[in-house]
Order: structure tokens, then C-alpha cells, then sequence
């Protein structure tokens, strides 16, 4: 693309005109996806980058899904979605790419635990299908009408006719960025409205985990499996506040938090920060020897990377470790978790006795 041609000195009429000729010239059907990646093409928009972000986010709120008829709507808007490009100004899409990334890591947690607690926010999800609804109504009513608009340039004859076409698509481009940009201020205050629900009480504040609360929640629906419970906590976790501080020591939490739940991405283990250092790992319908070796990935990890290691305190370079406990067995009521939490911790003292930054396990068999 020419040097004079860059993002800051085009307008959106230049855009529009540079798009239509190449719709022509490489004889594209003029759909509003055609048109949306010839536009983001000129106007130096990464479309391909933002629309995977915005389909992951729509992902994550498709757990949000209260019936069938949310589902068919949520499907509706990201087929639909490719057809937002063109919405892009200079600038707008590099803001818009800040603001998906920020959404999507601050949001990963929180969907999961909405999958489990629908009926409590029955009401946000109502508002939000509505929103998600006209969403879709005005992207598909604005691509009916650019279509029609990409249909009466075909037939134009002289600049002179051509011209109102160009200013109409420019116009309902800048109309619709002015509806979605309300539309995304009222899906915002939904998601206000949200986190200020129960479910906010079920997660951590500084891990951004499930709490206890959440977690002991989250029992009930693995009754009648085969279970793993996993206990980790840090070695010498209070040494560490005292010498370098509390904030140093919830630096160190929410680093650890984070690691593991990139570790477990994928899985359906429930991860809870259970109090203080300490923190569980429920794994349903997986086996001991399984989980095992997912916490020596665990635990290897945590050690590589040095957590709180200060070369002023410790020479060594040395920084912080876990101590894991593990228990393993069938779950026939709510009750009897508290059995395999005690096996667990018991694993766990075991860890701790001989020398500390090692794993543990005991069968529920083997403790009767």
C-alpha cells in the first residue's frame, strides 16, 4: 500500500471507494463480509486478530445460555460478527482490541461459574439476551441496506451517480458505531450488574478463583464419581510476608493462581484458593495416577519459577515452592468430602514431614 495512503490520512470515503473497485476488479459478490474484509484491508485494520478475540467472547458468554432459545441467539451474533469489521475507524480498532483482551481474561472464571449458577442470575441473563438481540437485529438490518447500496453502485454510470452511494454507506457505517458503541455501554452495566450478584460472594477477590463458599458449591455435582482431591499450600509461605511484606506474599498468590489455572485450561478439574496459602483441586471422574503427574506439573512448574526468590535474602536464588497432598476415591454424598479432605491433608502433612516440596497421595481404600 502507498506511503500516502496510510491510516492516518485516509477518510472513510476514500476507503469506501478503494473497496468497491476492488469488490469489481476481483469480481467479489458484494456481501457485507466481502465488503467488511476489503474495508478492514484499506483501512489497515488486523480484522482477522479482532474477530477471533470477539468470537472468543462471545464463546465465553455463550455459558450464559438460560434455554435454547439464548443458544440460537448467541449463534445468530457470531455469524454475524465478520460483518462488524468495516465499523473500524483510525484508532478504534486498537482501543477495541485492548478493551476484548482486558474482557476475555477478566471474564474466563466468572462464565465458568455461571454455567453452574443460572437460576441465581436468571434475571442478568434476561437482560442480556436482549441486548444480544438487538445486537443482531442492527447488524442485520445495516447489512440489508449495504447490500442494497453494493447492488446500486453496480449499476451507476458516471461518477456523478456514484457519489450518493458512497456517502450513504459512509453514513450508515458512522451510524451504526454510534449503536453499537451504546450497545456495548449497555452490555457493560449488565455485566455490572453481574458481579454484583451472589456470584461475586464465590470467588476470590485477589486470586480471581472460586472461594470456599464457591467451591463447596460446586460438590454436590460430583457425587456418585470417582474423584481426585488435590491440596497444595506454599512452603515457608510466612517467612516470605515477613520478610519482604504482604504485598509481596499476594503478589506471589495471584502469580500461583494464575499458573495453575493455565495449567488446568481445558479441563473440568474446580480450582478453589481454599484460605490463606492453601488451595484445592477437585478432578472429577479422573484417576490417582492420572492426577499425579499433573501435580508434579504442578509443583515443578510453581519451582521454576521462582516465585519471591530475592538475592539479597536468599543467595541461592531460591524461590517458592509447594508441598502437595492428594486423595483419591468414590464420592457417594456431599458428606463424605470431608473424608477425602482429611486424607488429603493428612497426604499433605506427609509432604511437609519428608523435607517439603513433594507430592504425596492416599486411596480411600487404603485408609479403612
Amino acid at each position: 500500500m502507498d506511503s500516502e495512503s496510510s491510516t492516518e490520512t485516509k477518510n472513510a470515503g476514500e476507503i469506501a471507494r478503494r473497496t468497491l473497485q476492488d469488490l469489481a476488479r476481483e469480481k467479489k459478490a458484494p456481501t457485507p463480509f466481502h465488503y467488511a474484509r476489503f474495508y478492514a484491508r484499506h483501512a489497515g485494520l488486523h480484522s482477522d486478530g479482532l474477530l477471533e478475540k470477539m468470537l472468543d467472547l462471545v464463546g465465553i458468554f455463550s455459558y450464559l445460555d438460560e434455554d435454547d432459545w439464548t443458544g440460537k441467539q448467541v449463534e445468530e451474533l457470531r455469524s454475524f460478527l465478520p460483518r462488524t469489521i468495516f465499523l473500524s475507524e483510525t484508532g478504534v480498532d486498537i482501543e477495541m482490541d485492548r478493551i476484548l483482551d482486558e474482557t476475555i481474561a477478566r471474564n474466563r472464571v466468572l462464565s465458568q461459574e455461571v454455567r453452574h449458577r443460572k437460576q441465581e442470575i436468571n434475571q442478568t441473563v434476561n437482560q442480556l439476551n436482549e441486548i444480544i438481540t438487538q445486537a443482531h437485529l442492527l447488524i442485520n438490518q445495516t447489512s440489508v441496506r449495504l447490500e442494497k447500496s453494493l447492488e446500486r453502485f453496480n449499476t451507476v454510470k458516471s461518477l456523478e451517480e456514484a457519489k450518493p452511494i458512497f456517502l450513504d454507506i459512509v453514513q450508515q457505517s458512522k451510524t451504526l458505531l454510534d449503536r453499537f458503541r451504546t450497545i456495548g455501554e449497555e452490555f457493560q452495566e449488565a455485566h455490572k450488574l453481574l458481579m454484583s450478584s451472589s456470584i461475586e460472594a464465590s470467588l476470590d477477590p485477589l486470586t480471581g478463583t472460586l472461594n470456599r463458599r464457591g467451591f463447596q458449591k460446586r460438590i454436590g455435582s460430583s457425587v456418585g464419581m470417582d474423584i481426585v482431591l488435590l491440596i497444595f499450600d506454599l512452603d515457608h509461605f510466612k517467612q516470605l510476608n515477613d520478610r519482604q511484606g504482604h504485598h509481596q506474599g499476594d503478589l506471589v498468590l495471584k502469580r500461583i493462581a494464575g499458573l495453575v489455572n493455565g495449567l488446568l485450561d481445558g479441563s473440568n478439574a474446580v480450582f478453589s484458593r481454599w484460605g490463606g496459602d492453601e488451595f484445592l483441586v477437585m478432578f472429577p471422574r479422573k484417576n490417582l495416577e492420572e492426577i499425579v503427574a499433573i501435580a508434579e506439573e504442578i509443583r515443578t512448574q510453581i519451582e521454576k519459577e521462582a516465585l519471591g526468590a530475592s538475592s539479597e535474602t536468599e543467595p541461592s536464588g531460591q524461590g517458592m515452592t509447594i508441598s502437595v497432598g492428594l486423595s483419591a476415591g468414590r464420592l457417594d454424598s456431599e458428606e463424605q468430602f470431608d473424608r477425602f479432605y482429611n486424607l488429603a491433608d493428612q497426604a499433605l502433612y506427609l509432604a511437609k514431614k519428608e523435607g517439603r516440596n513433594r507430592t504425596r497421595a492416599i486411596h480411600l481404600e487404603d485408609a479403612r
